[in-house]
């Protein structure tokens, strides 16, 4: 196949071996952790008929963990892909690295916050400080935020990856997946903007479709841990 993936000089092949075995293992766990947040909308949609519904105190603490780890799932999916990309798309790929940087940077301070402070302050009572950290007051500090990382800073990681991707049939479904899902995620930002809920609600389907989708592919991609130039 006619890869810009994988490309490896033979004294790296077992860098190279290790980094392929990453790449699959995190694609495979975003990959369970898309599906998990794709139920968690889903049953949200049919228990209280809203995915944007509040949920309880103990379920939000699981979910700050969850968000919390597939945050650093995705860095070290993309910083995998980045191993992989070699040539002139190099650019391209560091480029979606970053920001996916930013957008767990982010995002994993948000989700500390939820699952460390949030619960003492509402035990506390201190309302003022609750609807500041509180991130399902739309008008708080980490709803913003959060808003921000999985808004602008992971659309554009997912285009810039995708820009770095050349290849072959499964490559290609990769990168329009990345493109479609980055572009819907940045059509979140003005959607909370303007308050347009068809806008707003595209963020939270680019995660729950789109990112599993392209995680799929990926992990089938890379399934076998060999150096792409032997296929």
């Amino acid at each position: 196949m006619n890869l810009e993936f994988g490309e490896t000089r033979l004294e790296d092949r077992a860098a190279g071996k290790m980094t392929r075995l990453i790449l699959f293992s995190s694609a495979v766990i975003s990959t369970v952790l898309g599906i998990l947040y794709f139920l968690g909308l889903m049953g949200k949609l049919f228990v209280n008929g809203s995915i944007h519904a509040a949920s309880s105190p103990s379920i939000t603490i699981v979910f700050a963990a969850f968000g919390l780890f597939w945050d650093i799932t995705l860095v070290v999916l993309f910083l995998a892909l980045r191993r992989q990309i070699t040539g002139s798309r190099t650019i391209f790929a560091e480029l979606g690295l970053m920001f996916m940087v930013l957008m767990a940077a982010i995002s994993s301070v948000n989700w500390y916050v939820q699952l460390t402070l949030v619960p003492k302050i509402a035990q506390s009572g201190d309302l003022t400080a609750l609807a500041l950290l509180d991130i399902h007051n739309t008008a708080s500090v980490m709803y913003a935020m959060e808003h921000l990382a999985w808004g602008l800073f992971y659309g554009l990681g997912l285009i810039f990856m995708a820009l770095a991707i050349a290849g072959g049939r499964i490559e290609i479904w990769i990168r329009w997946l990345l493109i479609v899902g980055g572009v819907m995620s940045i059509l979140y930002l003005p959607g909370i903007l303007i308050a347009n809920q068809v806008l707003t609600d595209l963020g939270y389907y680019a995660a729950g479709i789109f990112l599993p989708a392209t995680t799929i592919l990926l992990a089938v991609r890379f399934r076998k841990n060999e150096d792409p130039r032997t296929n």
